[in-house]
């Protein structure tokens, strides 16, 4: 479980990820990262694996502007880029989609906005899931992937049984929800309160823009 608030969470990623998007990089601008590092070093490796896997994409968008010749764009965006993902894989290392939906309740987004996002998570989770357990299926079968005519069918069905599968979700999802008189709000139990480390984290980030401003 995370220890910062959802509702910090989802507004100091979109406060740090616009600032850095707008500026050029600066060594201070470091400072909420290893502010969280402190509390999640124990997953840096974890991290560290994650990035590099994310950076096989970036690094296209760095070589097609290197080869444009803006050398300087094009580790300035680089950079950017990795400090935006780093920070936000240290937020949400420990949260859930859940913690997103509990966040936007808290800050008083619209209810059908909220409900929205909750059931689309809803979804995307229970439809996972099928399809987790229809590979673990044909692994068991001793399916093996190859470039034939069999695998194509074998994958087109499994692909089309998830649509349908979703239809039927959804379907069934909306009838049950009529029945008990759904008006268009999700109901969440919990309700995270701030912390010092929740107030701490706003301070360093907002210090960025004041910094920025005054400089």
């Amino acid at each position: 479980m995370s220890k910062f608030n959802s509702s910090v969470i989802l507004v100091s990623a979109f406060l740090y990820s616009i600032f850095i998007s707008f500026n050029s990089v600066e060594l201070i601008f470091l400072l909420p990262i290893a502010f969280l590092l402190l509390f999640e070093y124990k997953e840096l490796i974890k991290l560290i694996k994650k990035l590099l896997f994310l950076n096989l994409f970036i690094g296209m968008i760095f070589i097609i502007l290197l080869l444009q010749g803006d050398f300087e764009n094009a580790l300035n965006i680089y950079i950017r880029t990795n400090m935006i993902i780093f920070f936000n894989l240290l937020l949400f290392l420990k949260s859930s989609g859940y913690d997103v939906v509990r966040a936007l309740d808290e800050l008083r987004f619209p209810k059908k906005f909220v409900s929205s996002v909750y059931f689309s998570l809803k979804m995307i989770q229970t439809l996972s899931d099928e399809f987790k357990k229809m590979k673990q299926t044909l692994k068991s079968r001793g399916f093996r992937a190859n470039s034939s005519l069999f695998t194509y069918e074998t994958y087109g069905n499994l692909f089309g049984h998830i649509f349908v599968k979703s239809i039927k979700k959804a379907a069934s999802l909306q009838d049950s929800f009529e029945l008990r008189g759904f008006n268009g709000r999700i109901y969440l139990i919990n309700s995270s309160s701030l912390t010092y480390y929740d107030v701490l984290l706003l301070f360093i980030i907002c210090m960025l823009y004041v910094k920025e401003v005054v400089v």
